[in-house]
């Protein structure tokens, strides 16, 4: 099934790193990006399950470098207060502030065609700056869903 939304595409690999992800925790993270000609969806990286979260926000941050935004997913493990351990997929838009602003425009638009191709995510965020990917306020995100179920 071919999903779209804004002229934008989602690559069949982009499911496939997602269902490798969701149902066999293959990865620990996948970084989405769109292709140069800003018409199609792809993966940029699938990182190894013994990848960090830390990995995780540097390859985002790399994007950053090039004043562009990413997609990303991070197969996200914590425990709830009772002791518990869960795992939830979380979906991430990385739009720095000093992205181009076509690259903001298309990555924006083009979510929603992203997240409905990937069936199961737990968690959706939004980062604009480094303070937005610290791992605390992921966690904080992530316990607020679970008090909400």
């Amino acid at each position: 099934m071919l999903f779209q939304a804004s002229g934008v595409s989602v690559q069949p690999s982009c499911v496939q790193a997602f269902n490798d992800i969701k149902l066999g925790h293959k990865y620990r993270y996948i970084i989405y990006s769109l292709t140069d000609d800003l018409r199609e969806i792809r993966v940029l990286k699938a990182a190894a399950p013994y990848s960090t979260y830390d990995d995780f926000v540097n390859d985002l941050k790399e994007a950053e470098q090039k004043k562009e935004c990413r997609y990303g997913l991070y197969d996200a493990e914590y425990e709830l207060k009772d002791g518990q351990r869960r795992n939830k997929l979380v979906f991430f838009l990385w739009s720095p502030e000093c992205a181009k602003i076509k690259q903001k425009m298309v990555y924006t638009s083009s979510k929603d065609a992203l997240k409905r191709a990937l069936v199961g995510i737990g968690r959706d965020m939004q980062a604009c700056d480094h303070g937005d990917l610290a791992w605390t306020n992921v966690l904080e995100a992530l316990m607020r869903s679970e008090v909400a179920h």
